[in-house]
């Protein structure tokens, strides 16, 4: 019994310090996971200090929280276990934290075993841990270790598409979407982003992400995933109230492992390569949780509701749908016009970020934007060559960009928003290299809303 209370505690305190913890290698970005904020889940309420076993007081476990319902529901292992055998019945259980209306996903399913030679497409996106940073191999990677049960279990005549770039969030990956995903009308949708953090500008990022894949026409499923940091912090509390307001599945691959680590009954090591990358075992684990979702409903297709519900415009956007129409711009957009390059005059090319403004001489770029929201994603890279720039809007210094990485784990694209409004104008964009001693600087694509 202390040990269930003691696991519970310790999950409701990361869902209360949640933030995006960095990756170690070259493939996401790092960040300091001491730089998490404590936070209250809204609307949870507090039971009051409670008695364990000997009578000794605890602090008070919300007790009202999804995780906390599901960890009282499916509680830890009596005891030690070894995880790389494969997750228990009550992790599987525990990791379905937001169920949804599935009947999209049902529809889905049901269309493939009923026409087995007509081709399933599935996207992931997502960022290192979608790309399959750390598994031992390709058929390790959770992605592929899905489309293998697919293969095995509904129909060899499925496509799966792996949209994950390391190091990048739901902020370039809304802006993506239409052109890495949507563009191949996917029946079905997996998003997974570590690299967010727990706190609005992300949430409107998964608002609009998820708004922007539930309205295609051919009625996509979509499923989030939830992995987790080593010191337990995710974004997972922002992208619960996103899957709640619009009625679709979460997976937490979070809220499977956790617990068990807290109770003592593994450690993090046996699942997970780094602070943030699960191993091959750990890649297994997040595999079964999909499989084991998606073979719960097809197993039960004759009770399940498999008309896919439609996409009600009028639901409201829990933030807003601020980056509703996102789209990722290059040097040939109609969005963006390049006003006077100056010395940017090479074309970038950085994995998926492509025809892009670049400079090995500083100077400056003039573009006019047209849109709401204005971003760029530029270069990190740990050379010691590439610099800070200013960025003005409309006449006015709004930030400054460092894209020195020196030191760092290795090369990655970054992305900083530089403007914000409600309305859509057409903008006056100049960005200079400030640093004389580091010339270098990337544009490697702008975001527009």
């Amino acid at each position: 019994m202390k040990k269930i209370l003691a696991a519970a505690l310790s999950l409701c305190l990361c869902c209360a310090a949640l933030t995006a913890c960095g990756d170690s290698d070259s493939s996401s970005k790092s960040e300091s996971a001491s730089a998490s904020a404590a936070r209250t889940d809204e609307g949870t309420a507090d039971t009051g200090d409670q008695k364990t076993d000997d009578g000794t007081d605890t602090p008070a476990v919300l007790d009202d929280s999804p995780s906390a319902q599901l960890l009282s529901q499916y509680p830890v292992n009596d005891g030690a276990f070894d995880p790389t055998q494969g997750a228990t019945e009550n992790m599987l259980a525990r990791g379905i934290l937001n169920e949804g209306d599935t009947s999209r996903l049902a529809a889905k399913l049901k269309y493939a075993v009923d026409n087995p030679k007509e081709t399933t497409k599935i996207c992931f996106l997502g960022d290192s841990i979608t790309q399959g940073s750390s598994a031992d191999s390709s058929t390790k990677q959770y992605v592929n270790q899905y489309k293998t049960w697919w293969e095995e279990n509904v129909s060899f005549y499925v496509d799966v598409k792996n949209a994950g770039i390391g190091a990048t969030d739901s902020y370039i990956g809304v802006h993506r979407a239409a052109r890495d995903v949507l563009a191949d009308q996917p029946d079905i949708i997996f998003i997974e982003f570590i690299n967010d953090q727990d706190n609005e500008f992300y949430g409107a990022c998964m608002d609009s992400l998820v708004r922007m894949c539930l309205a295609q026409e051919n009625n996509p499923a979509v499923v989030i995933i939830e992995p987790t940091c080593e010191d337990g912090s995710s974004p997972q509390n922002v992208h619960l109230k996103v899957a709640q307001a619009y009625n679709i599945p979460m997976i937490s691959y979070h809220d499977a492992i956790i617990p068990e680590i807290e109770a003592g009954n593994f450690e993090w090591s046996k699942l997970q390569a780094d602070v943030v990358h699960p191993n091959s075992a750990g890649h297994t684990i997040m595999a079964q949780l999909l499989t084991n979702f998606s073979a719960k409903i097809k197993d039960n297709l004759g009770s399940e509701n498999t008309e896919a519900t439609p996409f009600d415009a009028a639901t409201e956007a829990p933030y807003g749908d601020k980056y509703a129409g996102a789209q990722i711009c290059d040097r040939d957009s109609e969005l963006v016009e390049t006003v006077d390059e100056g010395t940017f005059t090479d074309v970038t090319n950085f994995q998926q970020f492509t025809n892009g403004w670049g400079t090995k001489t500083g100077g400056t770029i003039k573009m006019k934007v047209t849109g709401k929201n204005i971003g760029l994603i530029y270069y990190m890279n740990v050379d010691g060559t590439y610099g800070s720039v200013d960025v003005k809007v409309d006449g006015e210094s709004v930030k400054m960009i460092n894209a020195d990485f020196t030191g760092g784990w290795g090369n990655y694209a970054k992305a900083d928003e530089i403007y914000s409004s409600d309305e859509v104008a057409e903008h006056e964009i100049e960005i200079t290299v400030i640093d004389d001693a580091k010339p270098n600087f990337q544009i490697l694509n702008m975001i527009v809303s």
